[in-house]
């Protein structure tokens, strides 16, 4: 095993004073990332961004899920309640400021008689690969590429005996903007085309770097985020949105264009007994599920570097950002991550289906977009990827099986408890909710996370204004439910809004 285990007579100080676990009957174990000897270790590096573990077993109905402290040339963390038994996986991945993978350790040990352990894991670098194509002037008769990683240079060079160049570069390290800078000489040696780019190396999908010429000079015309096709997505579109439409707020984003959702979508409400909460508002969706689908192997585990698989983005028909999980199981040994993108491959494949209970809010954006909160502080805030029809998609996470929100499924439709609300122009949605001057609406939300029934989807009860001010939670939203005071929808709305803060601040 790459990784050995310390059995000790206690826990060792930690850098974190505040780690959980720290005098809990359950000492957890003791976590230790270390970094290569080789890896030039920047204080702030970007491509330490984030380190998160997780532990899982074939026993385990619940993985063991967190984040890592780095300190110096070291990540630590403790993890708490790892039941004893056999075959615990213990994976740690290091994300860089674009959520690039770039480094990754894993290792299995068994765990008996809850005695306090420590493990180390010695992190090794990721590489990927970029395919390189060119069509290149009859002039130029040699390619050189130079990748710059830090410090370090390495070059390739190809001889040109055709127009046409495709070639793959692999064992590159992974992680945003990798330096290549390309050169074409022609039979004296001389430089007549050059070109300085940098792109996105990632271990899970080959970057495609394509170099037309164009007039008789050679040009990028495509590097990550589009070195495969990138679905343009469009979450204000008429077919989309109920409440955020372009075409009664100008002032959105354009499709394809990035949004945050922290300025104009996070609202400030309230729960049940008058708690201060934040959700954001998604927008209108059904109960009913959409499908995704996760490819995974013989055992049942999910096939690492494969991306999940959509067959609907924004504005199609089904479109959901909530999804029921289905498994797509591949026995043969020889699979290769990501040579399924579509529904379309799935089903040429015949491959065995089993259809999960599994709910997970995926809200697909479009890419650069952002929301910096999740009511589980564990969940990851970056932007997620996976496949829509052969082009590469992003999407948000919230609630999902790994996380402390999950959401209340009952097998065909999600649960959508009522959320009492208050329009804007009392009239409908198009102005979006009405708030107190100072941010705060009256919406109450009638159930929170981690509570039995919760769900982010939400029937909406809405009121006129005339009880805005007497709307503070549930107990006196029922007190002024009466028909005399609720705003008439020609179809209940159900919003997406999942709760991401509870509490004062």
């Amino acid at each position: 095993m790459a990784a050995f285990l310390l059995t000790t007579c206690g826990i060792p100080d930690r850098d974190n004073p505040a780690d959980p676990g720290i005098g809990d009957d359950d000492p957890g174990i003791e976590l230790i990332a270390t970094l290569p000897v080789d890896l030039e270790f920047v204080p702030g590096s970007r491509l330490l961004s984030e380190v998160r573990y997780s532990i899982t077993a074939a026993d385990m109905r619940t993985p063991v899920t967190g984040t890592m402290n780095l300190v110096g040339e070291r990540a630590r963390a403790v993890a708490l309640g790892v039941p004893d038994g056999l075959g615990r996986r213990v994976h740690v991945e290091v994300f860089d400021t674009n959520r690039i993978r770039t480094l990754a350790a894993t290792d299995t040990i068994d765990i008996a008689g809850g005695v306090p352990s420590i493990l180390f894991l010695p992190l090794k670098r990721l590489t990927g690969g970029v395919e390189l194509i060119s069509s290149l002037p009859p002039e130029i008769v040699g390619l050189s590429v130079s990748i710059v990683i830090g410090l370090d240079t390495t070059r390739v060079d190809y001889d040109i005996d055709q127009s046409r160049l495709q070639k793959l570069i692999t064992d590159i390290p992974t992680g945003t903007g990798v330096r290549m800078l390309l050169r074409g000489r022609d039979a004296d040696g001389q430089v007549l085309v050059t070109e300085d780019v940098s792109i996105d190396v990632r271990d899970d999908l080959l970057a495609r770097l394509t170099l037309p010429v164009v007039t008789g000079a050679v040009s990028i015309t495509a590097n990550f985020p589009d070195y495969l096709p990138m679905a343009t997505i469009d979450r204000f579109s008429d077919a989309a949105a109920v409440f955020y439409r372009r075409a009664d707020h100008a002032n959105l984003p354009d499709a394809g264009e990035p949004i945050d959702f922290d300025r104009f979508f996070l609202h400030r409400a309230l729960g049940p007994n008058q708690e201060q909460i934040q959700f954001y508002n998604f927008d209108v969706r059904r109960k009913t599920p959409a499908n995704v689908y996760f490819i995974v192997d013989r055992r049942g585990d999910r096939i690492p570097r494969q991306l999940p698989i959509f067959d609907e983005i924004p504005g199609d028909a089904g479109y959901n950002d909530l999804r029921r999980v289905i498994e797509v199981r591949m026995t043969g040994s020889d699979f290769q991550p990501n040579s399924l993108s579509s529904l379309a491959d799935i089903q040429a494949a015949a491959a065995e289906t089993t259809v999960t209970d599994q709910i997970m809010n995926c809200v697909i954006v479009p890419d650069g977009s952002s929301a910096r909160l999740r009511f589980d502080p564990t969940d990851a805030v970056g932007l997620h990827d996976g496949w829509y029809r052969d082009q590469a998609i992003r999407y948000l996470l919230f609630e999902n099986p790994e996380s402390r929100a999950v959401v209340e499924f009952g097998g065909q439709e999600i649960s959508a408890p009522v959320m009492y609300a208050f329009f804007e122009n009392d009239t409908d949605p198009t102005d979006g909710f009405a708030d107190d001057g100072a941010g705060l609406t009256h919406n109450v939300v009638t159930r929170l996370p981690e509570q039995e029934g919760y769900s982010p989807l939400w029937a909406l009860r809405v009121f006129r204004l005339s009880v805005f001010d007497r709307v503070v939670s549930v107990g006196s939203a029922q007190d002024s439910d009466r028909e005399d005071n609720v705003v008439p929808l020609p179809a209940v709305l159900i919003v997406n809004a999942p709760v991401v803060h509870t509490g004062s601040d």
